[in-house]
């Protein structure tokens, strides 16, 4: 089932339903528009295994913040054993637990004592990258081919934020398009979502997708598909989720602007809940990323 509305991380997921139907003449075929689509970038993770990803591409977030605001339990690196290529064509983000719930180190992996010193409130490492001051987009079609970690209190995230963050716009001002969210205790789950102003946080606008079975038993295609005044969310070339400025009115509409990427694993923190307790360590898997223009409409920008 589609659920659509507002939802509060960590608590109601939604507010309410969307019931759609579609009236068509007897013996007349509903016909979808024409859809052409032309690849303007991809990042297939070729490479030598435990190669970082393309840097090219992708820069790094380090350390924790506690949380980046969220609460969250992990620390961010730049450590192969967090993030790299398997040789094979995929992308790793491995989270590895450095600290038990008393506070006690765990494993005797070099510079541990140092993170938990820096941030006592860590749980487990992990990695986030970014196309920030390296790459931008705007309209087309955006996905990503993965396979999510399993495990209660992961939090694996492929989302993007308006690229006038990087000169001063805050958060929620600059937009932000959550392509693809889970929560390992609800591993059936995909949230698609966008925040803004007046439409953030816990108000974000978004829906769910029951996938019927694990997110993290096999590889799944996330997307949306975005033009000007319009962002459509997919799962698998299955829309579940559309959302228009007339959605989130009085919010304003702040997403006919370039942004850029964001990939991580996140652990614990207010969306994903409680960790845990015996979760040592849990894995995503990225086969591809992929953008195209839709019929002529959509650019990547190299910074």
């Amino acid at each position: 089932m589609k659920l659509k509305g507002y939802f509060l991380s960590g608590t109601a997921i939604a507010l309410s339903f969307l019931l759609a139907t579609s009236l068509v003449p007897a013996g007349a075929a509903a016909k979808p528009a024409a859809k052409l689509l032309k690849l303007l970038w991809s990042d297939e993770f070729a490479g030598k295994k435990g190669a970082l990803p393309n840097s090219k591409n992708w820069g790094y977030d380090i350390g924790n913040s506690y949380g980046w605001g969220n609460s969250e339990l992990e620390y961010y690196t730049q450590k192969p054993a967090n993030i790299s290529l398997d040789g094979k064509g995929k992308l790793l983000i491995t989270a590895d637990r450095i600290s038990d719930t008393s506070g006690l180190q765990v494993g005797t992996v070099p510079g541990t004592e140092q993170i938990l010193n820096m941030c006592p409130e860590c749980l487990f490492t992990s990695a986030k990258i970014k196309t920030a001051k390296k790459l931008s987009f705007q309209y087309g079609r955006m996905e990503i081919r993965m396979k999510n970690p399993a495990g209660i209190g992961t939090w694996p995230a492929f989302w993007m934020l308006g690229v006038d963050l990087l000169a001063g716009n805050p958060w929620p001002e600059c937009g932000e398009i959550d392509i693809m969210e889970a929560r390992g205790f609800m591993g059936e789950a995909a949230f698609g979502t966008i925040h803004g102003p007046n439409y953030s946080g816990g108000r974000g606008f978004g829906s769910t997708y029951n996938n019927g079975a694990q997110l993290s038993d096999a590889f799944h295609t996330y997307a949306i598909e975005w033009k000007k005044n319009q962002i459509d969310f997919y799962v698998d070339d299955s829309m579940y989720f559309s959302v228009t400025p007339k959605d989130i009115a009085p919010g304003r509409w702040v997403f006919n602007q370039e942004f850029f990427l964001i990939l991580n694993l996140a652990m614990g923190g207010e969306f994903a809940g409680e960790l845990d307790p015996a979760l040592m360590q849990s894995q995503m898997s990225i086969d591809y990323i992929r953008f195209y223009s839709i019929n002529g409409i959509g650019k990547v920008k190299k910074h």
